[in-house]
């Protein structure tokens, strides 16, 4: 789902990729007050390093885990890549119980979406995505079909310290990344077209909120994520390898919400990879399968381990990509994804005790370049 996205986005960057780019410092997240505010929320898109800026991307994504065998998933984009600047989509994915599967993708230019200065409040023509933080709101409507949606955080919106990696010693260079939802419940209406009855929908969602001054493949050269989304209990976990510009410093995070509470969290740990599952189709390439964890918090140690338990898909962009454009694109990025269901387990050290955290979750594991 998203990585059909992401693998297009690579496409288009490495068009514009420079021929060199020389060694440079890397700041990742830094600890920090993780209050997410409405400056984080909004768009980036008019700042100085941005407006004209071909690698500035930005998005608002929402991952659904709903009842009834029903199925989501919601982004609004910004992006300067290509022609013009400030273009705009929505994507939006739904399956119903039967198996169909409803896509649709909306352009716009940088006329047809907009942004309310004083509150949260998205316009991409006639969709909409608004509200508080804590407690938002989406409307689709477009040709296929429309809905909406309302959000109630079961845990507040976090950000992992700084949520601010920069790249190098300008301060114009950066990945931003935050959770305007780590775990909620949804509720809402989808009507599709041609249909009278609409569907309700209730269950679990996900969201978060990612902006980018520079290039993914200057961003990462591999990244693995960790998502396990409960009423209960939910782990989410990052960790990029930055290209050997940056010394491949990693950039990593791990948030572990109990009960509504943070159990844990941490920009700097210990992970170790292992485990690996050689691509039969692409020599060089590997997705490890086994992440273990472990790292200490002023609250006391943390450690764990992370199994990918069986493959789900994978996508090569450069296989699906024509003649002249696949000639480029190799020069600079040649980006596989590959994704796994998984399973985790946790101990928690705080003030002398223990606890354990088991569940299950999605895992996925990206090579930008081998």
């Amino acid at each position: 789902m998203r990585g059909r996205f992401i693998a297009v986005l690579f496409a288009a960057v490495a068009l514009l990729v420079p021929s060199h780019i020389s060694a440079d410092p890397l700041t990742p997240f830094r600890p920090a007050s993780n209050r997410v505010s409405l400056s984080d929320v909004q768009p980036h898109y008019d700042r100085s390093e941005n407006r004209t800026n071909e690698f500035y991307s930005e998005w608002w994504s929402f991952v659904f885990r709903l009842d009834g065998d029903y199925g989501a998933y919601v982004q609004f984009l910004v992006s300067n890549m290509g022609p013009g600047d400030g273009k705009a989509t929505v994507k939006a994915e739904f399956k119903t119980p039967d198996g169909r599967k409803h896509n649709t993708t909306t352009n716009y230019d940088s006329r047809e979406w907009s942004w309310a200065p004083d509150k949260f409040e998205l316009r991409f023509g006639d969709n909409l995505l608004y509200g508080p933080v804590d407690g938002l709101r989406i409307r689709l409507k477009n040709g296929k079909l429309t809905a909406e949606l309302v959000i109630e955080n079961l845990v507040p919106p976090w950000k992992p310290g700084t949520a601010r990696a920069q790249y190098g010693s300008r301060k114009d260079r950066y990945y931003g990344f935050h959770y305007m939802t780590p775990v909620g419940r949804v509720t809402g209406t989808v009507r599709l077209e041609g249909e009278d009855k609409e569907h309700q929908i209730t269950g679990l969602v996900h969201a978060d909120h990612s902006v980018s001054s520079i290039g993914p493949h200057e961003q990462a050269r591999t990244w693995a994520r960790f998502r396990a989304l409960d009423e209960k209990t939910t782990l989410l976990v990052s960790d990029i390898r930055t290209p050997k510009t940056y010394g491949g410093a990693p950039i990593r995070f791990a948030v572990l919400f109990h009960e509504g509470q943070v159990v844990f969290e941490s920009t700097d740990f210990e992970v170790t990879l292992s485990d690996p599952y050689p691509d039969p189709q692409k020599s060089g390439y590997f997705a490890p399968r086994m992440m273990e964890i472990s790292g200490t918090t002023p609250k006391g140690r943390f450690r764990g381990a992370i199994k990918a338990t069986k493959m789900t898909s994978r996508e090569d962009f450069l296989e699906s990509a024509g003649t002249a454009a696949r000639f480029v694109i190799s020069r600079f990025a040649k980006p596989v994804m590959y994704y796994f269901d998984g399973v985790y387990a946790f101990e928690v050290e705080e003030g002398g005790k223990k606890g354990e955290y088991k569940g299950r979750g999605s895992y996925y594991y990206t090579v930008v370049n081998p």
